[in-house]
């Protein structure tokens, strides 16, 4: 089982201690103007056993050491870990504490840094779940790098749910790496088949190619309800599943492109009697676009739990650090 653990970086641990100093400098200072602490040593006959400058010296070394070694050792035992399933926080020294959640349950993964953030060469990830908790892991350096490996974790997480059951992805819902679509062409509401239905499906799959990838379910509604795929069936010439996966297969092949069928797999799941289309969709090795019927290219990306539209100049940005 992979595992990797996460620390702030060791000049968090040096700003705690530059911060504590200055705080016990003010402290001590506020204590001096407080009274004559050398008289008072003077009566109680302490100036007999050790002079009260060395006494002075010894106390402050020794608080120092204590507070510097508390902020150490606080630093060197908290960190994040995370496995093929769940990350975990532990911290405390004495008292050990452990909390933990589910990768499967994110649905966004984002950074986030400050200008001194900045200026350490930290950053902040931020894991959205799905029932709008928030992780945040805070001063990591690196963050590039493991930015990556945990969408790849997040991402290998829910394949794995998905090929474990089908039943206990529905009930994990949406999430970054996840969509439900009820239908591929047949608009319910209107009982007419729908051109921006198709449309909506292959925006899903643009945005997860430009992405890291991700699981489309179609025949299930928002609600991880199973509609099924039989009012797709019957607007078809071919009214069962081959029909399906061969109109799909034509509109992926002139709405996006035919290399990128190579990141693309579809295979059918019965779930209460009715036909769902479980599409994986791997992460593309460059920019997929979604051609319009006016000849005109559009850029989506998947963002959280749903599928952006980027203009041109944030895509180009975003083509620059994504593919680089």
């Amino acid at each position: 089982m992979r595992q990797i653990v996460i620390k702030e970086g060791p000049l968090v641990f040096l700003r705690n201690v530059v911060a504590m100093e200055f705080v016990a400098a003010i402290f001590l200072y506020v204590i001096s103007l407080a009274g004559n602490y050398e008289q008072t040593y003077i009566t109680w006959g302490l100036e007999n056993y050790l002079n009260y400058r060395i006494f002075l010296m010894v106390a402050f070394s020794i608080f120092q050491i204590v507070y510097i070694s508390s902020l150490f050792l606080d630093w060197y035992f908290s960190h994040y870990e995370i496995t093929d399933n769940e990350i975990t926080k532990k911290s405390g020294l004495l008292f050990r504490h452990r909390k933990s959640v589910s990768l499967s349950q994110v649905v966004s993964v984002e950074t986030y840094q400050s200008p001194f953030s900045r200026m350490m060469n930290h950053a902040t990830i931020i894991l959205e779940h799905g029932n709008n908790r928030i992780t945040k892991i805070k001063n990591v350096s690196n963050v590039d790098e493991y930015m990556h490996i945990i969408k790849q974790m997040v991402h290998s997480s829910s394949g794995r749910l998905l090929s474990r059951d089908v039943n206990a992805l529905l009930e994990e819902g949406e999430g970054l790496f996840v969509e439900f679509k009820e239908t591929l062409r047949y608009d319910a509401r209107k009982g007419e088949v729908s051109k921006e239905m198709e449309r909506m499906v292959l925006k899903t799959i643009v945005a997860f190619l430009n992405a890291d990838g991700g699981t489309l379910v179609i025949g299930v509604n928002d609600s991880a309800e199973v509609i099924g795929l039989e009012n797709d069936y019957k607007a078809l010439p071919k009214k069962n599943r081959d029909g399906f996966e061969n109109h799909l297969s034509m509109l992926i092949k002139t709405m996006i492109g035919l290399p990128v069928t190579k990141y693309i797999d579809a295979k059918f799941e019965k779930l209460n009697n009715k036909d769902i289309c479980v599409i994986s969709v791997r992460r593309s090795h460059k920019p997929a676009y979604l051609h319009n019927s006016d000849k005109k290219e559009e850029f989506f990306v998947r963002v959280g739990n749903s599928t952006q539209p980027f203009s041109m100049s944030e895509a180009e940005e975003y083509i620059n650090t994504h593919w680089k």
